[in-house]
């Protein structure tokens, strides 16, 4: 107990080289994670052999992915989004949104969701490109008080809906976002756009 209470801190040289050495761990810890330091490879996408627009992995032509949507997308929207969108016509620019044809139909592309505390905590504006498995990994669940039921039921209706679809999983809220990234499963925002 003397020893402890006697002990003074040193002094001098030792002092700056430790001041020092914190500095520059503090610089190269704030420029890894400016640049997103990666701790492990990316995750590996197996795609479904029987998936709708990536069988294999090789994307399909146009025409075929065309004729999907026509004959298969379409029919199923019509009726799945009906109880939430009421008397609006479903199109394909309901889910592909006002601008697909000059986009290539690219996704996400409805409007942007109800930006979660998440984001305003800066998780898109601070972390580069976030893809749509990364979205779901972290705002997960949220959905405005009012905007509930409608939520729940695109979870639990429409989005299993499209996956099936697809022949991909939905997205699985109880496991990792490498298992989902893997699996390419299908969830809000491979649809819906953040900002």
């Amino acid at each position: 107990m003397r020893a402890a209470l006697a002990w003074e801190p040193t002094r001098g040289g030792r002092r700056k080289t430790g001041r020092l050495v914190a500095l520059v761990s503090m610089a190269v810890a704030a420029t890894a994670v400016a640049i997103g330091w990666p701790t492990r490879g990316a995750a590996i996408i197996t795609y479904p052999l029987d998936d709708a627009i990536y069988p294999r992995g090789e994307k399909r032509d146009r025409q075929a992915i065309i004729r999907f949507m026509e004959e298969e997308v379409m029919p199923w929207a019509r009726l799945a989004l009906a109880p939430i969108k009421g008397a609006t016509p479903i199109t394909c620019e309901t889910c592909h949104g006002p601008d697909a044809r000059s986009r290539a139909w690219q996704m996400p592309a409805v409007a942007a969701l109800p930006e979660p505390f998440v984001t305003a905590s800066g998780w898109e504006l601070y972390s580069g490109v976030m893809d749509a498995q990364l979205r779901n990994a972290i705002y997960g669940y949220a959905a405005e008080l009012g905007n509930q039921s409608r939520a729940a039921y695109m979870r639990e209706v429409v989005m299993p809906g499209m996956a099936g679809l697809l022949h991909r999983p939905a997205y699985d809220f109880t496991r990792t976002y490498d298992y989902n990234r893997r699996r390419q499963a299908f969830g809000c925002y491979h649809c819906h756009r953040v900002k």
